[in-house]
Protein backbone atom coordinates (compact mmCIF):
# COMPACT_ATOMS: atom_id res chain seq x y z
CA UNK A 1 0.00 0.00 0.00
CA UNK A 2 1.60 3.09 -0.78
CA UNK A 3 1.72 5.89 1.53
CA UNK A 4 0.32 9.58 0.48
CA UNK A 5 3.01 11.75 0.11
CA UNK A 6 0.49 14.93 0.53
CA UNK A 7 -1.70 17.35 -1.79
CA UNK A 8 1.21 20.09 -3.48
CA UNK A 9 0.36 23.59 -3.31
CA UNK A 10 0.07 24.58 -7.00
CA UNK A 11 -2.69 24.88 -8.50
CA UNK A 12 -4.50 25.81 -5.22
CA UNK A 13 -7.16 29.32 -5.82
CA UNK A 14 -7.94 31.87 -3.52
CA UNK A 15 -11.28 33.79 -4.28
CA UNK A 16 -13.04 36.74 -2.87
CA UNK A 17 -16.70 38.20 -3.49
CA UNK A 18 -18.59 40.92 -2.20
CA UNK A 19 -22.28 39.13 -2.04
CA UNK A 20 -21.36 35.60 -1.83
CA UNK A 21 -22.27 35.01 -5.31
CA UNK A 22 -20.04 35.90 -7.35
CA UNK A 23 -16.14 35.45 -6.42
CA UNK A 24 -13.20 36.93 -8.13
CA UNK A 25 -9.45 35.18 -8.22
CA UNK A 26 -6.90 36.85 -6.22
CA UNK A 27 -3.99 36.84 -8.59
CA UNK A 28 -0.76 35.43 -8.36
CA UNK A 29 -0.68 34.47 -4.58
CA UNK A 30 3.36 33.59 -3.47
CA UNK A 31 2.33 31.90 -0.35
CA UNK A 32 -0.70 32.01 2.14
CA UNK A 33 -1.59 30.60 5.62
CA UNK A 34 -4.55 29.21 7.44
CA UNK A 35 -4.51 28.93 11.01
CA UNK A 36 -6.87 29.40 13.96
CA UNK A 37 -6.54 30.86 16.83
CA UNK A 38 -6.00 29.47 20.44
CA UNK A 39 -9.50 28.54 22.24
CA UNK A 40 -9.79 30.69 25.81
CA UNK A 41 -9.59 28.09 28.68
CA UNK A 42 -11.97 28.40 31.00
CA UNK A 43 -10.87 27.39 34.72
CA UNK A 44 -12.88 25.61 36.58
CA UNK A 45 -10.95 24.47 39.27
CA UNK A 46 -12.09 23.56 42.62
CA UNK A 47 -10.49 23.90 46.18
CA UNK A 48 -11.05 19.86 46.72
CA UNK A 49 -9.52 19.00 43.30
CA UNK A 50 -5.89 17.60 43.28
CA UNK A 51 -5.20 18.81 39.25
CA UNK A 52 -6.58 22.00 37.45
CA UNK A 53 -9.81 21.15 35.49
CA UNK A 54 -10.77 23.05 32.53
CA UNK A 55 -13.83 23.74 29.75
CA UNK A 56 -12.72 25.32 26.79
CA UNK A 57 -14.52 28.40 25.02
CA UNK A 58 -15.72 29.34 22.08
CA UNK A 59 -13.41 27.98 18.64
CA UNK A 60 -11.33 31.28 16.86
CA UNK A 61 -11.34 30.25 12.93
CA UNK A 62 -8.41 32.36 12.93
CA UNK A 63 -6.81 33.67 10.08
CA UNK A 64 -5.98 33.89 6.16
CA UNK A 65 -2.42 35.31 5.62
CA UNK A 66 -1.73 36.00 1.72
CA UNK A 67 1.48 36.76 -0.09
CA UNK A 68 0.83 38.09 -3.64
CA UNK A 69 1.85 39.65 -6.49
CA UNK A 70 0.63 43.52 -6.72
CA UNK A 71 -1.36 44.05 -9.66
CA UNK A 72 -2.86 47.38 -9.85
CA UNK A 73 -5.97 46.27 -12.14
CA UNK A 74 -6.64 43.13 -10.06
CA UNK A 75 -10.36 43.07 -9.59
CA UNK A 76 -9.89 40.71 -6.48
CA UNK A 77 -7.27 42.66 -5.08
CA UNK A 78 -9.29 45.74 -5.49
CA UNK A 79 -11.87 44.34 -3.63
CA UNK A 80 -9.39 42.86 -0.85
CA UNK A 81 -8.92 47.00 -0.72
CA UNK A 82 -12.62 47.42 -0.73
CA UNK A 83 -13.40 45.49 2.09
CA UNK A 84 -10.53 47.09 4.20
CA UNK A 85 -11.87 50.53 3.34
CA UNK A 86 -15.68 49.57 4.74
CA UNK A 87 -14.44 47.21 7.05
CA UNK A 88 -17.40 44.97 5.77
CA UNK A 89 -16.76 41.04 6.08
CA UNK A 90 -16.47 39.53 2.26
CA UNK A 91 -17.00 35.85 1.64
CA UNK A 92 -13.93 34.12 0.81
CA UNK A 93 -13.10 30.64 -0.90
CA UNK A 94 -10.05 28.58 -1.32
CA UNK A 95 -9.83 25.46 -3.40
CA UNK A 96 -7.11 22.44 -3.29
CA UNK A 97 -5.96 21.47 -5.83
CA UNK A 98 -7.14 17.96 -5.42
CA UNK A 99 -9.83 17.52 -8.23
CA UNK A 100 -11.77 14.57 -8.77
CA UNK A 101 -13.30 16.21 -11.39
CA UNK A 102 -14.56 19.83 -11.61
CA UNK A 103 -13.45 20.85 -8.49
CA UNK A 104 -10.99 19.95 -5.30
CA UNK A 105 -12.22 20.61 -2.16
CA UNK A 106 -13.22 23.83 -1.33
CA UNK A 107 -13.36 25.24 2.18
CA UNK A 108 -15.36 29.37 2.58
CA UNK A 109 -15.31 31.61 5.25
CA UNK A 110 -16.84 35.37 5.48
CA UNK A 111 -14.06 37.64 6.86
CA UNK A 112 -12.31 40.95 7.08
CA UNK A 113 -9.37 42.32 6.02
CA UNK A 114 -7.45 43.71 8.88
CA UNK A 115 -3.92 44.25 7.06
CA UNK A 116 -2.94 45.53 3.72
CA UNK A 117 0.64 45.79 2.76
CA UNK A 118 3.08 46.24 0.22
CA UNK A 119 6.59 45.54 -0.47
CA UNK A 120 9.75 45.79 -3.14
CA UNK A 121 12.80 45.99 -4.01
CA UNK A 122 15.39 46.28 -6.02
CA UNK A 123 15.16 43.41 -9.48
CA UNK A 124 11.75 42.46 -7.90
CA UNK A 125 8.26 43.06 -7.92
CA UNK A 126 5.68 44.69 -5.86
CA UNK A 127 4.19 42.41 -3.96
CA UNK A 128 1.12 42.98 -1.31
CA UNK A 129 0.68 41.13 1.77
CA UNK A 130 -2.74 40.58 3.13
CA UNK A 131 -4.58 39.21 6.80
CA UNK A 132 -8.30 38.38 6.95
CA UNK A 133 -9.80 37.69 10.49
CA UNK A 134 -12.29 34.56 9.47
CA UNK A 135 -15.43 35.49 11.27
CA UNK A 136 -17.48 32.31 12.05
CA UNK A 137 -17.19 29.15 10.88
CA UNK A 138 -15.15 27.64 7.56
CA UNK A 139 -16.80 24.95 5.99
CA UNK A 140 -15.49 22.20 3.70
CA UNK A 141 -17.04 21.24 0.80
CA UNK A 142 -15.34 17.87 -1.17
CA UNK A 143 -14.43 17.26 -4.39
CA UNK A 144 -17.37 16.83 -7.17
CA UNK A 145 -17.12 14.97 -9.80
Amino acid sequence: MAVDSGLVTQGTDFRISADGSTFTGLGCIESWDLSTSDRAQIDTTCLKDTSKTFKFGLKDSGTLSLELMYSIDGAGQALLEASYADSESYFFEVEYSDNAGTTGTVKSFKGYVINLSETGGKDDVIKQSVTVKVSGDITTVAPTV
